[in-house]
């Protein structure tokens, strides 16, 4: 399978399953990766969602040998939407390559782990592709406007380090204890009232990221 769940206590993790390329993402992963992320915020014995990737890589984008249709396009804005407009935490654990839709993928979760290895980039405008998950709105409000517009212009591939430094990573591990570092904060956040989660959640995007809904719908056409 492309997607592999399990839930664990109050955590469900979400495993990207396709390892020998790199978890880059086809329609068809990407449809399971969205039907995972509803069935995690439809259940009520789940408290947060971890995102992770299975092999050496988090996620290297999109497939280059899947069609960038509109329908891949849209699936893909709505795994964003899921995401970032729901009300439970989810949290991205990212180890090697993190890439085009695999780093919007990760920044569309409320916190993201690196280990020492990841390595990001955006080279969406560099292949003439559009980018996706809303990366035009989370991206300046992140990092800052100037920023964003080098990232998103060249393509110019960055560490773990100076993603943590410029504020899109929470912390930076050791790649043996990512994992386990990314569990223990979910272990920590189920024992938060989770109507607090969620609403706490809700202010900050409802005071930050007013217009999210319309930034997706400008990427996909």
């Amino acid at each position: 399978m492309d997607i592999v769940c399990q839930r664990v206590g109050g955590l469900f993790e979400i495993a990207l399953n396709r390892p020998a390329r790199l978890n880059a993402l086809t329609p068809q992963s990407a449809q399971a990766l969205l039907d995972a992320v509803r069935q995690g915020q439809d259940d009520p014995a789940v408290r947060l969602l971890l995102i992770r990737g299975e092999g050496r890589a988090f996620c290297a984008g999109k497939d280059r040998d899947a069609p960038a249709s509109a329908a891949f396009v849209a699936t893909l804005q709505q795994v964003a939407a899921a995401l970032v407009e729901h009300g439970k935490p989810s949290i991205a654990a990212v180890q090697g390559w993190a890439v085009g839709a695999g780093l919007e993928l990760a920044l569309n979760c409320d916190v993201v782990f690196a280990s020492e290895d990841a390595r990001f980039a955006l080279p969406e405008a560099q292949l003439g592709l559009p980018g996706t998950g809303g990366i035009h709105a989370l991206l300046p409000r992140l990092i800052g406007l100037g920023r964003a517009k080098a990232l998103l212009w060249s393509g110019q591939a960055f560490t773990a380090r100076q993603a943590h430094d410029w504020g899109l990573v929470w912390q930076v591990t050791p790649a043996h204890a990512l994992l386990d570092e990314a569990r223990a904060f979910g272990r920590l956040l189920e024992q938060a009232e989770p109507g607090a989660l969620a609403r706490v959640k809700t202010l900050l995007h409802d005071a930050a990221l007013r217009g999210f809904g319309a930034t997706l719908d400008a990427e996909g056409h």
